[in-house]
């Protein structure tokens, strides 16, 4: 569906409130419990440890066999959560065409960017990204180290981004709906591993287009920058309390990966939806996190620890609360996007609701309480996502 939105005076500077250094990725959650005494035993638990299959459905073999299948590709022909660089996250090309046999060096005969942006985004499109964008590279959002899991642990690396790659092309992967209903339960695991590996097929093939046009492609998964504040910045979405980028189609239920670019491109602008109101009225996903990770209340420039960024208003998410839960469960949790309620399929009465929330915020209210009264957002039954094959 087409819709008209606000066009936003700000992208993701919109949060910004003092000064923001590059983020040092080391501090992601995800590498402290690599390093960070305190986490030490959480990282075990999360990385070491087996989990065992148990009876309950959502936790059995077939589930958890699932949740390791969903993950394949991006834990072995990509690993964007670990730097990328490598396989369909690879920063480089021989130039070698597999079929046709195009030869090596050519470049497209044009260089206009209105048209190169419409064959970028038919690109995205077509290789299986949910919706795409385009942005300018703000420095900011680029970590200024990456950090890799190793068999000792984990060690820092220098990214180096090319300086000419000015644009990147984010682009959005959805995620099943039926099987984030089932959070904290394997299904919504499953989907958020399928996410990530459709990430490294999405990015990985836009990146081989552009080459092939003549143009630097740097793919990218979670490594190199953060997807967010990029994510705002193409047009795709604003920033939630869930600390997630809210899409005005799927709410927070998508994975976020991109495309560094020197190709000329136009930039999209950002939006306004009304995601940031309603966020102040709603606070589900705080009250249904079962680690209490998100905040209440309205945003603070305080971070919670090293793990969230100086500078910027926002709700501030405990991550060694919601790392803790993830390792104690031996599952993924994504209940704050299952009961977002932006986290909608397409129907009349939702876009009426996304209608009210976007042109007006005396209603938000209301909204909320028709969420709950409607039972939107509750858990959905494992045993039913496995039992529904149509």
């Amino acid at each position: 569906m087409k819709r008209n939105f606000k066009i936003a005076e700000k992208g993701s500077s919109r949060y910004v409130v003092g000064e923001v250094e590059q983020y040092d990725q080391k501090n992601e959650i995800y590498k402290r419990m690599l390093w960070d005494p305190d986490l030490l035993e959480v990282g075990k638990r999360f990385y070491i440890e087996p989990v065992y299959p148990k009876m309950q459905v959502g936790y059995r073999l077939e589930d958890l066999s699932m949740v390791n299948a969903s993950w394949h590709l991006e834990d072995h022909y990509g690993v964007g959560n670990w730097g990328g660089k490598r396989d369909l996250y690879a920063w480089d090309w021989d130039g070698k065409y597999s079929y046709p046999r195009v030869p090596p060096g050519l470049k497209i005969d044009f260089d206009d960017p209105q048209n190169l942006t419409k064959a970028i985004k038919k690109a995205g499109k077509f290789f299986g990204a949910a919706k795409t964008g385009i942005c300018e590279v703000d420095k900011r959002w680029l970590y200024s180290k990456g950090y890799t899991k190793t068999p000792e642990g984990g060690k820092p690396f220098e990214i180096g981004l090319p300086e000419d790659c000015k644009h990147a092309v984010v682009m959005l992967i959805e995620m099943d709906y039926e099987a984030i209903g089932c959070s904290p339960d394997g299904p919504s695991t499953s989907a958020t591993g399928l996410a990530y590996s459709k990430m490294v097929f999405v990015a990985g093939l836009v990146a081989t287009y552009i080459r092939g046009l003549g143009y630097k492609a740097i793919p990218s998964g979670n490594d190199t920058a953060c997807s967010v504040p990029l994510g705002v910045d193409s047009g795709l979405g604003e920033l939630g309390r869930n600390g997630l980028l809210i899409t005005p189609d799927f709410g927070p239920r998508v994975r976020i990966c991109k495309v560094f670019t020197d190709m000329p491109l136009v930039a999209d602008k950002p939006i306004e939806f009304g995601v940031w109101a309603f966020c102040k009225t709603c606070g589900k996903c705080a009250k249904n996190c079962p680690a209490q990770a998100l905040p209440y209340g309205d945003p603070t420039a305080k971070p919670v620890d090293i793990s969230n960024r100086e500078g910027l208003l926002k709700w501030h998410i405990d991550a060694k609360k919601c790392a803790s839960f993830w390792a104690n469960r031996g599952t993924d949790c994504s209940n704050c996007i299952r009961t977002c309620p932006f986290n909608k399929t397409p129907g009349r009465g939702h876009d009426a609701v996304r209608w009210g929330i976007r042109n007006t915020r005396v209603f938000n209210k209301a909204f909320v309480l028709m969420d709950d009264l409607f039972g939107c957002g509750k858990k959905k039954s494992s045993q039913e996502f496995w039992s529904n094959i149509d």
